[in-house]
């Protein structure tokens, strides 16, 4: 969804100062993001999306991709 797309990635923007668009197919620490800091952005994206993911969940989803399809698949 292209909606879903475009809400995590104002939000990595919003959050985040890196120097490149994220790669939504590579992790979370190969897009520049620290383990500790994707546990916290976890907290903001389940704020703004008001879903819940639990840690097993968590690290299942080890890309932006995935985030986003995981996304969807729970606001459907």
């Amino acid at each position: 969804m292209a909606g879903t797309e475009s809400r995590l990635l104002a939000l990595i923007d919003e959050h985040f100062d890196l120097d490149h668009a994220p790669d939504l197919n590579r992790g979370f620490s190969d897009s520049g993001i620290s383990s500790l800091n994707a546990v916290a952005f976890m907290k903001v994206v389940e704020r703004e999306f008001d879903v819940v993911i639990p840690p097993e969940d968590c690290d299942k989803i080890g890309t932006l991709g995935k985030l986003i399809a995981y996304l969807d698949a729970k606001l459907a």
